[in-house]
Formats: structure tokens, C-alpha cells, sequence
């Protein structure tokens, strides 16, 4: 028999870019802060031009769950794609919910702060867009990263992108005490 837990809600946040016409649908995620055993967090640096238009910031590991994926599930899998590490523990934070107006779309992130060997790297299976998106994993002691999530705005996407994953990892410091 499953076990049902209550997830905790961490913050919501409203698009303040892109005129509102709307929503038509809702992502769920599953979203990792992950650290390495240097005690050091690793974010994406995405550069490149998109739908959103020009792309420079820095973002947490994670995407879609896919159909009869389990959100821890999905975790494992997006850092294994996304970053070439199998995850060796996690502990699931709480929600980030945020609307993307130019997608028309509410996501319900749920985020996880995992623990990695970067000593055992494997092969990515990063998407094409991925592929090109994906400039370097940046590894940040979890100051530099709140800083640089906070402060560091290069372009619009990327202050969106960058005020969730900050409200995250702002959390976890907050909290880490708590879920060890």
C-alpha cells in the first residue's frame, strides 16, 4: 500500500515579464538542487536564443515527469540525463509554484536536494535543444550561487528562472538542518 505525504509549498511566483492572456495548461516537475560531496551546488549555464529570446542564466537540474513517473523517479532520471550522475541520496524540499505567461502555462515544480559523486560521471542523454542550450555545469559554493541566482540577471527568461530556484535554494540553506 502507498504511503501518502503531504508536499510543503515553498512560494509562488507570478510572471512579471509577459503580458498575462491566460493559462491553457499545468507542467509538473521534478527540480534538483545538486550537490556534490565538495559541499559545492551545480547549476546549467544556459546560453543561446530561443522562443524566450536571448538566453544567458543559470538553472537547476530537472524537467517534465513523464507519465507514470513518480516525481522521485523523475529526479533521478533528469540529473542522470541532464548531468551524467546517478544521484546517491535525495530528500524531497517542497513546491515551487510559477506561471510562465509566454507558455501559457502553470508549473508545479517540486523540488529535491540530492547528493552526487562527480568522481562517477556517465554519458549524458541530453535533448537536441539541450544539446546546444547547455553551455558548462557551473559548481558554486551555495553563497556564490544564491548570489548569482539573485543578482546575477542576464536577460528575462533568466530572471524568472533564477528567482525560483533561488526562493529553492534559499529554502534548503534555511532549512537544511531540519531535513538531514
Amino acid at each position: 500500500m502507498s504511503e501518502k505525504i503531504q508536499i510543503k509549498e515553498i512560494g509562488r511566483l507570478e510572471d512579471d515579464i509577459w503580458p498575462k492572456e491566460g493559462y491553457d495548461h499545468i507542467r509538473y516537475t521534478a527540480r534538483a538542487l545538486v550537490e556534490n560531496r565538495e559541499g559545492k551546488f551545480g547549476f546549467l549555464h544556459i546560453v543561446g536564443e530561443d522562443f524566450f529570446g536571448v538566453r544567458d542564466h543559470l538553472e537547476s537540474c530537472g524537467g517534465g515527469i513523464e507519465q507514470g513517473e513518480y516525481a522521485d523517479q523523475a529526479l533521478q532520471r533528469e540529473v542522470l540525463e541532464e548531468l551524467g550522475y546517478r544521484v546517491e541520496s535525495y530528500e524531497l524540499l517542497g513546491t515551487i509554484i510559477d506561471t510562465y505567461n509566454a507558455l501559457k502555462r502553470i508549473t508545479c515544480s517540486i523540488f529535491f536536494h540530492c547528493r552526487v559523486d562527480t568522481a562517477k560521471q556517465e554519458d549524458t542523454n541530453r535533448t537536441k535543444a539541450e544539446q546546444i542550450l547547455f553551455q558548462e555545469v557551473l559548481w558554486l559554493e551555495p553563497q556564490e550561487a544564491l548570489d548569482r541566482l539573485e543578482n546575477d540577471v542576464r536577460c528575462d527568461i533568466g530572471r524568472l528562472v533564477q528567482r525560483r530556484d533561488a526562493m529553492a535554494l534559499r529554502y534548503y540553506l534555511e532549512h537544511r538542518d531540519e531535513t538531514l
